[in-house]
């Protein structure tokens, strides 16, 4: 294209008639560079979108036209899943490839009148305008996650996508453009907490829970420094000799005016990286302490088990810390045992994890694998990660009298453990009923309420010193629950809480 500029100017002589005279100049040039400078500003480099900045101008313009016409304006924003995962395993060309293919098959769902952006990293952004509405929105949102998980490949490579899609809308929700943005960053958080891969419509009570958790936080770390953040113990019962062969460790907060609380309440806090490091390295030299403690008067417990989040492994130096720990209180690693969730094993970068996971495995700390069969490549993770242990999630327990499903993926848990050489605990065994099942299945170990209830470190000694067992039967859990009923009393704000992964 050809830019011109004329400049020119009327030329009167006396006796003859006006003359404009003028001169053409090519100003391509100095377009080019305006239009480079344009871009530069307000157009994202790598996919050609509007970038945060025109976003944002788009967007409060879009408002200020619905306010005039009494329309609504729908803001969509959309979060890749494990894409950091794809830029460390396959580098950033291969991110960058996705990043660009998404733009496009996001193309396709907007109109001329609509804003397509990227907002930053792997979140893009939609602004429909009138007469689309909410209901629109949310069923644009679901077609464009079954677009967005259409594989594609990079270099020979699959490459697997899906996303999260938090929606909100004016003037259903907020009419201003920065409330708008926090209300469908809200409804991402929540499709994103509620299993990724969804559509999430903002609701009122979304802020109503953040500010809980935000209030939440502030007390945990109040209550870190305090020393109320401390660990719980329940027993793992092995069905063939009836004893005691390890302990799980359970976060509990000792709050001053509500008592004993469990991560159904606080289990949020542990989203944040910094607080989650915090409180795992507090519970693990208060677990060590103990450990020591029980092992002076020659009493064993076997391993004991602390449960990993996903946050903690923002820290590379988590094995180093946790084993200096261990060296410290000088409790031998065979005493010690970590477990994660398939949501751990998901959620950060798998070699990090997988890296943390070996340096555990070599200096003789067993790995588990907690909340077996809820997740997603089990079968992949148990041949990635070096897993001694499977602990059968409790929602497979809790039926499995009379549930023949249930008792099926049970028993085919038990033997896949079987034929691994790994070891397998049934998790929340309430009734001897459910303990008598698992027996028969050849199940490993057990660990519920009908042995015993989750327990302060102060008990566990008794424990140890009173539990008998009974050989290849079912042992007795009288004794386990007269001491905890009668010593204190477990204040749950919700379900005991397996959604929530750390120390639950």
């Amino acid at each position: 294209m050809l830019w011109l500029a004329a400049r020119s100017t009327l030329y009167r002589e006396p006796g003859r008639p006006d003359r404009l005279i003028g001169v053409t100049f090519d100003i391509s040039d100095r377009k080019a560079a305006e239009d480079r400078v344009w871009r530069a500003a307000n157009q994202d480099p790598l996919t050609g979108l509007p970038n945060r900045a025109l976003f944002q101008r788009r967007l409060e313009d879009a408002l200020a036209r619905a306010e005039a016409d009494q329309t609504s304006v729908c803001l969509l924003l959309i979060d890749l899943d494990g894409f950091k995962d794809v830029n460390d395993t396959l580098g950033h060309d291969a991110g960058d490839a996705l990043l660009k293919i998404t733009a496009e098959r996001l193309r396709e769902f907007v109109r001329d009148c609509d804003t397509l952006a990227r907002l930053g990293g792997d979140e893009f952004a939609v602004i429909l305008v009138s007469p689309l509405e909410l209901q629109h929105a949310t069923a644009l949102g679901k077609h464009i996650l079954s677009r967005l998980c259409e594989p594609l490949i990079y270099e020979g490579r699959m490459i697997s996508s899906r996303a999260s899609i938090g929606v909100a809308a004016s003037p259903h929700h907020h009419r201003e453009s920065r409330e708008l943005l926090k209300d469908a960053d809200l409804a991402l958080y929540r499709a994103k907490t509620e299993g990724r891969h969804r559509v999430v419509a903002y609701a009122p009570e979304m802020r109503e829970a953040t500010e809980r958790r935000v209030t939440v936080a502030r007390e945990v770390q109040e209550a870190v420094r305090e020393g109320r953040i401390v660990p719980f113990y329940q027993p793992k019962v092995s069905f063939a000799t009836g004893a005691i062969v390890g302990l799980e460790v359970l976060a509990r907060w000792q709050h001053p005016t509500r008592g004993v609380l469990t991560p159904g309440y606080f289990g949020s806090v542990f989203e944040d990286s910094e607080l989650a490091i915090a409180i795992g390295e507090s519970l693990v030299t208060q677990v060590a302490a103990d450990v020591r403690s029980w092992l002076d008067r020659g009493l064993d417990c076997g391993r004991v088990a602390v449960n990993l989040s996903s946050a903690e492994f923002a820290d590379p130096g988590l094995a180093d810390n946790t084993l200096r720990v261990l060296r410290s209180a000088g409790v031998p690693t065979k005493h010690f045992e970590v477990e994660v969730t398939e949501t751990v094993l998901l959620g950060r970068s798998t070699e990090e994890v997988a890296s943390i996971l070996r340096q555990f495995h070599e200096h003789g700390v067993k790995v588990a694998l907690d909340d077996f069969g809820t997740g997603y490549a089990s079968l992949t993770h148990l041949k990635r990660f070096p897993v001694n242990h499977i602990k059968v999630d409790q929602s497979f327990i809790r039926d499995l009298e009379h549930d023949r499903d249930d008792a099926a993926i049970v028993a085919a848990v038990i033997g896949l453990g079987r034929s691994l050489g790994m070891k397998v605990t049934a998790e929340g065994v309430e009734t001897k009923g459910q303990a008598e099942c698992l027996r028969q299945m050849g199940c490993d170990y057990a660990q519920g309420y009908f042995y015993a209830k989750p327990m302060a470190g102060s008990r566990v000694r008794w424990l140890l010193e009173t539990w008998t067992g009974q050989g290849a039967s079912i042992p007795s859990p009288s004794l386990a629950k007269a001491a905890i009923g009668a010593h204190i009393e477990i204040i749950d704000f919700g379900p005991d809480n397996r959604a929530v992964p750390p120390w639950a």
